[in-house]
C-alpha cells in the first residue's frame, strides 16, 4: 500500500515539478506577503453561515441537507497544529458543539463541558488545518515540504496552482489567483463509501481585518454530479461561513489535551449477538447494528452501516452463528453513509443487493472500481467478476418477499417519509417482528415525524407486529411504540 500510494506521488511530482524550486517560494512568499501573515502564528476568525449534512440527503440526487451556524468560531495555532472549533447549531432547538485537536489528539466537549476523545478524526482536523488559506500557505512553505507548481488559465486570468503532499499521503493544492490571493484549496480524503473523497474550500470575497486578508469560505464534499443526465449523485456542499468583522490575529491558542483523551486509542469493533428467534439475530455491540437472518441454504443480512471493518466483523459473526450458508443477500434499509459505508463488503462476498429501486443508479455508481488509493477496501483490491457484469442488484417500488420452505420475509417501502426516500422496513411474519433504521428511537422523549410516519405505515399494512427491532438502539415491544406515538400527538 506505502509503495502504491509513493509511486502516484512521485509521479504526480515528476509531471507537475517546476522549472525552478525558487520560483516557487517566489509565489508563495508573495502570497504570504499579499494575505498579511508573514507574521501569523495563530488566527481567530468568526462568523455565521451554515454546515452540510454530508451523507444525509433525502434522496441521491439532491445536495446534502442544510442546518444553519447561528455563531462559529476557530481559533488555529500554526506552530503547535491545534485548533477549536465551536458553533450553535440550530435544528429543532440549538446545540453547542465544540471540536479540538492538538497533534494526534482529538476530542469534543459533551453538555456538561466534559472532554470525549475522538481519536479517528485527529488526522482529519490536522488536515483540514491546511485547508484553511494561511494554513496552505504555511505547510507549503514549511521545510521538507518540496512544493510543485503549475500554471493555467482560470478566474479571468493565469492563475498558479501549488502543490504539495501532507502526511506522507495527502495530495494538496492551492489555486493562487492572478490577483496573488489564494482562491481554492483541494485535496482527497478516504470514505468509505465513495473511496477517495473530493475534499475542497473555496475562498471569495477577501477583505482585510487588522492586517490580514479573510475570505468566504465555501466547502464541497464530493462532487456534485448535476452536469450528467440522470443526475445521480447530487451531494457536495458542505459548509459556508460569512466572516465578520473581528479577526484576531496571533492569539493565545495552546490547547491543554486532557488525560482522558491522552489514555484512549482507537476502539477496535466490537460485535455481539442476540437470539431473536430460530435462526434469527440481532447483530451489534456498536451504534448501528445488523440482522441476520437464516434460511434453509443461504442467508440474508439486513443493514451494512459504517465501514468495510464493521461488516467483516459482522460477517465473520454470521458465519460462526450461521455456518456453511453462504450469504446471499444483502438487504440495505436507505441510501445514508453511516447505514451504507460496509456495503461494497458484501459486494464482495458475493451478496446481492436488495433497494429501492430509486437508489440502485447511485449503488451503482459507488461500486463501480473508482480511486481507492488512500485506504483501499477488498472491493476495490479484487473486483468481483459479479460487479462487472453486474448482476448484484435486486429492487422494489413498494413490497419484495424473500422465502423458501422455512420462512418468509417481507420488504416494504415506507411511504410519505421526509428523512430518506426510498426507505424500507422488514418485517418477519414468523416471529411478528420488524426490522427498521432511524424511525423509532425507544430512548427518545418524543416522537418525531419519521416515527408518526412510521407508525401510520404499520397500520397501513395491516402487520401483525410484536416486537421493533432497530439498526440503532434495543428491540420494543410494538405496544410501547404505540403508546409513545399516541402519547405525543
Amino acid at each position: 500500500m506505502a509503495t502504491r500510494v509513493w509511486l502516484l506521488v512521485s509521479l504526480s511530482a515528476l509531471m507537475t515539478a517546476p522549472t525552478g524550486a525558487q520560483s516557487v517560494q517566489n509565489v508563495l512568499q508573495s502570497t504570504a506577503t499579499a494575505m498579511g501573515m508573514e507574521n501569523l502564528t495563530s488566527i481567530q476568525y468568526s462568523g455565521t453561515g451554515w454546515q452540510g449534512r454530508v451523507g444525509q440527503n433525502v434522496s441521491p440526487d439532491q445536495d446534502w441537507p442544510r442546518v444553519d451556524l447561528t455563531s462559529y468560531t476557530m481559533t488555529i495555532d500554526f506552530e503547535t497544529m491545534s485548533s477549536r472549533e465551536e458553533y450553535v447549531r440550530a435544528q429543532g432547538g440549538t446545540r453547542q458543539v465544540t471540536n479540538l485537536v492538538s497533534g494526534d489528539y482529538a476530542w469534543t466537549l459533551d453538555a456538561q463541558g466534559q472532554p470525549v476523545p475522538q481519536p479517528a478524526v485527529a488526522e482529519l482536523r490536522r488536515l483540514e488545518i491546511f485547508l484553511t488559506p494561511w494554513g496552505f500557505i504555511k505547510g507549503a512553505m514549511a521545510p521538507g515540504a518540496n512544493p510543485s507548481m503549475v500554471t493555467r488559465n482560470e478566474y479571468g486570468g493565469r492563475s498558479t496552482v501549488i502543490s504539495f503532499i501532507a502526511f506522507r499521503k495527502y495530495r494538496i493544492n492551492g489555486t493562487i489567483n492572478p490577483e496573488g490571493l489564494l482562491e481554492r484549496v483541494q485535496t482527497w480524503v478516504p470514505n468509505p463509501v465513495v473511496g477517495d473523497m473530493y475534499y475542497e474550500n473555496v475562498y471569495t470575497n477577501y477583505r482585510e481585518v487588522g492586517g490580514v486578508q479573510i475570505p468566504r469560505f465555501h466547502q464541497h464534499q464530493d462532487y456534485d454530479d448535476g452536469a450528467h443526465a440522470p443526475n445521480v449523485s447530487g451531494g457536495d456542499h458542505a459548509f459556508g461561513l460569512e466572516t465578520v468583522s473581528d479577526l484576531q490575529a496571533n492569539v493565545a491558542a495552546t490547547l491543554t489535551v486532557p488525560n482522558s483523551v491522552m489514555d484512549t486509542d482507537i476502539q477496535s469493533v466490537n460485535v455481539e449477538s442476540q437470539r431473536l428467534g430460530e435462526g434469527l439475530w440481532l447483530v451489534e455491540g456498536g451504534s448501528h447494528h445488523s440482522v441476520a437472518i437464516e434460511f434453509d441454504d443461504y442467508v440474508a443480512v439486513i443493514e451494512a452501516p459504517l465501514n468495510e471493518e464493521r461488516s467483516l466483523a459482522v460477517i465473520d459473526e454470521v458465519n460462526r452463528l450461521i455456518p456453511s450458508k453462504p450469504i446471499r443477500f444483502i438487504v440495505t434499509t436507505h441510501h445514508h453513509w453511516d447505514h451504507l459505508g460496509g456495503l461494497r463488503a458484501y459486494v464482495h462476498e458475493g451478496a446481492t443487493v436488495i433497494t429501492h429501486d430509486g437508489n440502485k443508479p447511485y449503488y451503482q455508481e459507488i461500486l463501480r472500481a473508482g480511486l481507492w488509493i488512500l485506504a483501499p477496501d477488498r472491493f476495490s483490491l479484487h473486483p468481483p467478476e459479479e460487479w462487472s457484469e453486474g448482476y448484484i442488484f435486486e429492487t422494489l417500488s413498494e413490497k419484495y418477499v424473500l422465502a423458501d420452505h422455512t420462512r418468509t420475509v417481507e420488504l416494504y417501502n415506507v411511504q410519505g417519509l421526509a428523512h430518506a426516500a426510498g426507505m424500507l422496513i422488514a418485517y418477519i411474519p414468523h416471529e411478528k417482528i420488524v426490522v427498521q433504521a432511524d424511525l423509532y428511537f425507544p430512548e427518545a422523549p418524543t416522537p418525531n415525524a419519521s416515527a408518526r410516519t412510521f407508525y401510520e405505515n404499520l397500520q397501513r399494512l395491516d402487520l401483525d407486529v410484536e416486537t421493533i427491532v432497530g439498526i440503532h438502539g434495543s428491540p420494543a415491544p410494538m405496544s410501547e411504540f404505540a403508546e409513545f406515538v399516541s402519547a405525543g400527538q
